[in-house]
């Protein structure tokens, strides 16, 4: 109570002066009301009452109302380090050019979550910034930052523990986070990171932060194979118009890769996503076979050493009878598979052993032209 005390004599003593300053119109009776009402405030002492109050913001209002820059800029600058300066100047302040506005933004506790909100609207990424940086950030403003889709912003929003995030802000965050590196750290460490959240994000992040979730969440299997399903759906749907490209359906394999997610289960949702080149890549990949080799084996009329490629990979008939109906996808022209043709390749599969499959793999590796050769006189026969 002792600083209310001080407070008040300290405005009672120079409220007369101030009064007779505020209606002296020349620029040095504005500069010095400015320093007598930034004194009131700079110690911290600014606790007034509602009538008090009222009478400092008619004395600001007075300030403000003048045309000189050089009172408003002086009238800001003698605030600069005042954090509980009055609303009514930080807001002026906080919509000023931003050298004098980001130490307001980040620092002053008279702007509202009102005001934060509508400077982010209205003002540019710079402004968003510094208000991200506050050391305490409720939801509504936090809110307002994500959403502006600056990525600097919602890192700067993402790393501040200091910011109460929202469900909402949340999954802004992790649906940015899948093709942003910089937000994955931060959102995979907030604690208001939920179990499905993590869970979605489980497949996007490095192995490091996967088993940090798998520790605090204990995801089951079954969640985290659903995740890998719609992780490589958001991921190729984003390469649509790349499907053909094989440099970068080669940089997906090795992103799969680093995430041991390369296998013999994701192939049928490849297909289906009608990516026929990653298709190739990822089959070449598991065979250890050469890429124009697993080309030749796909197009390769009647599915024989298609089946022997799948056996060998350890692929049952069922899902070899959906890669072979998918796969022919791919052909140019008539795409339909004829019942005969589906018959041979069926029967082709349930000859073939696991082990002549594997030996047969070896052959065609060391050996491709065996497996060329083999092709040309099918072809031969059936003519």
């Amino acid at each position: 109570m002792v600083g209310y005390a001080n407070t008040m004599s300290r405005l009672q003593k120079n409220l007369p002066a101030m009064y007779v300053l505020a209606h002296k119109r020349d620029d040095e009776s504005r500069l010095e009301l400015a320093t007598l009402l930034a004194e009131i405030f700079t110690t911290g002492e600014d606790r007034l009452s509602l009538r008090e109050e009222e009478m400092v913001n008619e004395l600001i209002d007075r300030l403000l109302s003048s045309q000189s820059p050089t009172v408003r800029r002086a009238l800001l600058s003698k605030f600069a380090n005042a954090h509980h300066m009055p609303r009514k100047i930080a807001r002026e302040a906080a919509n000023d050019d931003i050298t004098v506005a980001r130490d307001v933004l980040m620092n002053c506790e008279s702007l509202t979550d009102e005001d934060l909100i509508e400077v982010v609207h209205v003002k540019g990424s710079t402004y968003a910034e510094a208000v991200a940086t506050r050391r305490q950030i409720n939801e509504a403003v936090a809110d307002a930052l994500v959403t502006t889709g600056d990525l600097k912003v919602m890192q700067l929003v993402a790393e501040n523990m200091g910011a109460k995030l929202s469900p909402k802000a949340v999954d802004v965050l992790a649906r940015s986070a899948r093709f942003t590196a910089e937000l994955r750290r931060p959102i995979m460490k907030r604690p208001e990171l939920t179990e499905e959240v993590a869970t979605r994000m489980y497949w996007w992040v490095s192995q490091e932060l996967r088993r940090e979730a798998l520790k605090q969440f204990a995801i089951p299997a079954a969640q985290i194979n659903a995740a890998l399903s719609d992780t490589i759906e958001e991921l190729l749907n984003q390469h649509k118009t790349d499907m053909n490209d094989d440099d970068v359906m080669g940089q997906i394999a090795d992103w799969l890769a680093e995430r041991q997610a390369v296998s013999v289960r994701i192939l049928p949702q490849v297909l289906r996503l009608g990516h026929f080149r990653l298709f190739n890549i990822l089959l070449a990949r598991l065979s250890h076979l050469d890429l124009p080799m697993v080309d030749a084996i796909v197009n390769e009329t009647g599915g024989r050493s298609l089946a022997v490629l799948c056996r060998g990979i350890g692929i049952d008939k069922s899902g070899f009878v959906s890669i072979f109906l998918l796969s022919r996808g791919s052909r140019p022209g008539e795409q339909i598979v004829h019942p005969r043709e589906l018959s041979f390749a069926m029967a082709a599969f349930d000859r073939m052993s696991t082990n002549l499959a594997q030996d047969l793999l070896m052959t065609w590796k060391k050996n491709p032209s065996f497996l060329l050769n083999r092709q040309e006189s099918d072809l031969a026969l059936e003519a």
